[in-house]
């Protein structure tokens, strides 16, 4: 298993940075042309778009601890960022609105980069379109849309596929829920692997796709696990059903004992019950 190395630390939570990350970068490199100046400008656009990342999944953590779940930590891939939360919440809002929060994240920064992008561009639209700083911008503008988008695919476990779950256990309950959820993921993963590296030859997105299918896979056999944990911890309990109260001179639930004596003079047993004394029949 290879390493992650830690980066640093925000808001109490762990940062680290996974071994396979450098394989980006390279890639990046490979991928541009031999002009310096391009390849330095898409490894700076590289850099800020983890630093959104990183933003993207403390949203998630953030948003978690409200609702009082921790995080264990933070870990960038060359996919993207994994935020590991302590458990996931069994409140479906809770769920649906952490996992809004981090596409929310990205759309507050989109929404900055247009406020910026518009101000140059009313002083002088030349700085925008014939810079490097306003490409450089663009380029980060452009990534935040499209991570957005992409974020929300239903594709369970990514965010998209959260809500959906989210929403389906509010009516079905969470393993139904997340069955469901799955079972989308693997269709929409097939497609965007598949379909997505044939139209625009980025390896990437099978790699993407296959880490959706693990992934879900995983999280559904946790769900079953933690809901057969539900039902052996129910099946301990005694059902106790308690006694009800009831008012006075209505009935006795006190038991009547009967007790029989022999009596010698009439050659009987004679029955004694409740205070009251009888003959047998």
């Amino acid at each position: 298993m290879l390493p992650s190395w830690k980066i640093g630390r925000a808001f109490g939570i762990d940062l680290y940075i996974h071994a396979t990350f450098w394989l980006l970068p390279l890639w990046v490199a490979f991928m541009s042309p031999g002009n310096g100046v391009e390849l330095l400008l898409n490894l700076g656009v590289l850099v800020a778009v983890f630093g959104c990342v990183l933003l993207h999944e403390l949203g998630h953590a953030l948003t978690a601890r409200h609702f009082g779940i921790g995080t264990h930590d933070i870990t960038l891939y060359p996919i993207g960022g994994v935020a590991r939360l302590e458990r996931m919440s069994d409140k479906p809002l809770h769920e649906l609105v952490i996992a809004l929060a981090g596409p929310a994240v990205n759309v507050v920064i989109a929404a900055l980069l247009v406020g910026v992008l518009a101000a140059v561009a009313f002083v002088d639209v030349g700085l925008v379109v014939g810079s490097l700083a306003g490409l450089f911008l663009l380029r980060v503008l452009a990534v935040n849309v499209v991570m957005v988008l992409f974020n929300l695919i239903p594709a369970f476990p990514m965010d998209g596929g959260r809500v959906l779950r989210a929403l389906l256990a509010m009516g079905l309950g969470e393993p139904r829920a997340t069955r469901i959820a799955v079972h989308v993921g693997v269709v929409l993963a097939c497609v965007l692997g598949i379909g997505g590296t044939l139209q625009f030859g980025n390896p990437w997105l099978m790699i993407i796709a296959l880490f959706i299918i693990m992934a879900g896979q995983a999280e559904l056999r946790g769900v079953y696990l933690r809901e057969r944990q539900r039902r052996l911890e129910a099946a301990d309990v005694p059902m106790v059903r308690p006694l009800t109260a009831v008012p006075s001179g209505f009935f006795s639930l006190q038991p009547r004992v009967s007790v029989y004596t022999w009596d010698r003079e009439n050659g009987q047993w004679v029955k004694e019950s409740g205070g009251e004394t009888g003959r047998a029949l």
